[in-house]
């Protein structure tokens, strides 16, 4: 029998954990308890056999940890898997019982694991291993944030229509998980995705914290709710984590769980086959009990961002104007402040602030970007590079941009920190700007709801694959990304790559202009930034004679020229500020206003 149709008129009772009750086991061993899938088949074996004897009626595989983080070789994790299943089925057959096996994945964001099909490629070939041994039941536990699931599940359902998929997250006590999710979220978002068959919560909390959040909680369906909780909260001796032993309050607080609605209940981290006694003895006959079942709020109309002319622009036939300005090196901001008020009067839809450019220490452009527009009236859009901030530090970014109304948002993954500073500079990337885009779809449908951000991405045009070009727009459009900024455009094959590139992905695209303001900038210019051409016929135009005004002349007549060859493909234009000189970028405004409005 299927577990839906099992829960249908039954509550299910899993195992516990492995990992902590295999270290209690085995203390002095070390090591991955997953590896023991190979070296020390016997105990795992044993270690299932003890959670169903003592009543588990769903045991889960010994593969949590098993992914390229710590199995960089792809045969070594399909054998694990396959081995780890063939193991539980040991343990189920020799106990003559009918329990359920789910193939285990643990938290599947890490860091180094940033590329989607890499992530991908990894978990799809475990689920085939998991298939070809028997598995049907997939569960994904201690997940932090939505990356790839729809895709991985996608492949799990098409692969067998029959196979079922359990999915459940790991929060923290204020009920968001590491990846920024909140409780409110997974409940709308799974609850009612019909490719997963049970959800939950697992781990990061003990039993009283998690019947907290579900007191406060209203489902939007009844599909069965998913509790595995950890035995409490760790604590360090002598070097090993240990959980405080406290089955009866445990069971206790689960009866309670089970009262709000819960229907697959068991251990997390800390928790023995003696848990799972206990709450079989205690409640393992019961039959699940009605959720208080509500319907999906609504969002509220995106307030903020409809008041800006560019998000109105935007998609519309009408040109929108984005111009940058660099942040100062140092606490004078007399001369970003004037040029914000200039853009302003020129009617500039949107001032873009750039994020410590070539790994170079900046001002910080939110802080900056929040005083400006204050004081100026001119709507701004951050670039937050995932370089130099933690999750934490991301999140915190955009919660506190939020308050200062900062609405608008150009999310880039970061210019890598010049080599000769390494050694005492540290890149975070815990984040690409994809990964980023995600957790800001998140948080626009959660705590941003009543009032949502918008956010875009760059765009690096250059490179001989325009097909992964264009599939990499696409990914960061599926997470939220409106618009894209492009490099500096000045060839007529720049501009046809764009147009290719608009018309493989349909995005809005917002064209980068960058003027050269002398001849000593267009050779700078042309050999010293790495990805930017500028044709010899435009470097030609300048000459080392000629005055400022004449140069800024040449610059003005160059934008136009690109503004206008490229109309026909962009949906505004980008122009990039050189050396402050904002009174130029309104010349090239109103220039090509005149002529292209």
């Amino acid at each position: 029998m299927k577990i839906t149709e099992y829960l249908k008129q039954h509550i299910l009772i899993t195992d516990g954990a492995m990992g902590t009750y295999y270290n209690k086991c085995y203390p002095l061993e070390g090591g991955l308890v997953e590896q023991a899938v190979l070296t020390d088949p016997k105990r795992i074996v044993r270690i299932h056999e003890e959670y169903i004897e003592a009543g588990a009626q769903l045991i889960r595989t010994n593969s949590f940890a098993v992914n390229d983080l710590f199995f960089s070789d792809a045969n070594q994790r399909n054998l694990i898997a396959k081995k780890s299943f063939r193991l539980a089925m040991e343990a189920v057959e020799a106990s003559g019982k009918d329990v359920y096996v789910a193939a285990d994945f643990g938290t599947l964001f890490h860091p180094v694991m940033q590329d989607l099909e890499q992530l991908l490629s990894v978990v799809t070939s475990m689920v085939d291993a998991f298939y070809e041994v028997g598995a049907r039941i997939f569960l994904f536990e201690t997940q932090a944030d939505t990356y790839g699931l729809d895709e991985i599940f996608t492949y799990i359902k098409e692969k067998d229509s029959e196979n079922e998929i359990i999915l459940t997250f790991s929060f923290d006590k204020n009920g968001y998980t590491k990846g920024g999710l909140s409780f409110e979220r997974i409940l709308q978002q799974y609850g009612t995705d019909p490719k997963v068959d049970v959800y939950g919560v697992n781990c990061g909390m003990d039993p009283s914290h998690i019947k907290d959040l579900m007191e406060q909680t209203t489902f939007y369906s009844d599909k069965p709710w998913m509790v595995l909780p950890n035995a409490g909260y760790p604590y360090i001796l002598r070097g090993q984590t240990l959980y405080r032993e406290s089955a009866d309050y445990f069971v206790s607080t689960m009866e309670k769980v089970l009262d709000l609605g819960a229907n697959v209940v068991g251990g997390c981290c800390g928790s023995t086959p003696e848990y799972i006694r206990k709450m079989v003895e205690r409640f393992g006959k019961r039959r699940p009990m009605p959720k208080d079942i509500g319907d999906i709020p609504t969002s509220m109309t995106m307030e903020g961002r409809t008041l800006s002319s560019f998000w109105k622009k935007l998609g519309t036939g009408e040109k929108a104007f984005v111009v940058e300005l660099d942040p100062p090196f140092n606490e004078d901001i007399s001369k970003v402040v004037q040029g914000a008020k200039l853009l302003k009067e020129a009617k500039v839809d949107l001032l873009t602030l750039s994020d410590s450019p070539l790994g170079r220490t900046r001002m910080d452009p939110m802080l900056l970007g929040a005083k400006i527009q204050k004081e100026s009236g001119i709507f701004v859009m951050p670039h937050v590079a995932c370089r130099d901030r933690n999750l934490i530090s991301l999140r915190g970014m955009l919660l506190g941009s939020y308050v200062n109304d900062i609405r608008h948002f150009l999310m880039v993954t970061g210019d890598p920190v010049p080599a000769a500073d390494r050694s005492h500079v540290t890149s975070v990337f815990d984040y690409n700007s994809i990964r980023f885009m995600n957790m800001a779809k998140m948080m626009n449908s959660d705590v941003f709801a009543k009032d949502t951000i918008v956010y875009g991405g760059a765009l690096n045009y250059h490179g001989r694959n325009v097909e992964a070009i264009a599939k990499r727009m696409q990914l960061k459009m599926d997470q939220g990304c409106s618009y894209f900024l492009t490099q500096p455009v000045y060839s007529q094959e720049d501009i046809q790559r764009v147009a290719q590139l608009k018309e493989m992905t349909g995005a809005n695209i917002i064209a980068g202009i960058m003027p050269l303001v002398s001849y000593k900038n267009a050779i700078f210019m042309t050999n010293e930034m790495p990805g930017i051409h500028i044709p010899d016929e435009i470097v030609s135009r300048y000459h080392p004679d000629m005055t400022r005004e004449e140069a800024e002349d040449v610059a003005v007549s160059t934008s136009l020229d690109i503004a206008r060859n490229i109309a026909g493909v962009c949906d505004g234009y980008y122009l990039m500020t050189p050396f402050n000189r904002v009174t130029l970028i309104v010349k090239i405004i109103d220039a090509i206003r005149n002529e292209l409005a």
